[in-house]
């Protein structure tokens, strides 16, 4: 029978909106990440997102780039220092359409 984990409420948002981590919080309590996210969750503690913060193309740029230069994704990708999966969100997200391939 797995065992039933508390996790204390106070000392767990504490400790979270001090900057510890979920995965520090994890090891101290000798769990899963997932668990410690779904007790603050139920503590009504709001989850920190991402490390990273959603950068997003200018839609001018990208369009210059990608529909009047004609450069490939990867070429964009290259460019702009991100991945060439990055800038095809970033196309989607801007509602730039796809363009059929070059002759």
């Amino acid at each position: 029978m797995p065992r039933r984990l508390h996790l204390p409420c106070t000392e767990l948002r504490q400790l979270y909106e001090a900057g510890m981590g979920t995965v520090a919080l994890a090891r101290r309590y000798r769990c899963s990440p997932a668990t410690v996210a779904r007790q603050l969750r139920r503590c009504g503690v709001a989850l920190r997102t991402g490390r990273f913060e959603d950068r997003i193309c200018d839609e001018a740029i990208l369009r210059r780039l990608y529909l009047d230069e004609r450069r490939s994704i990867t070429q964009i990708a290259a460019l702009l220092n991100v991945s060439a999966s990055t800038v095809g969100n970033w196309r989607r997200r801007l509602g730039i359409p796809r363009r059929g391939r070059a002759p």
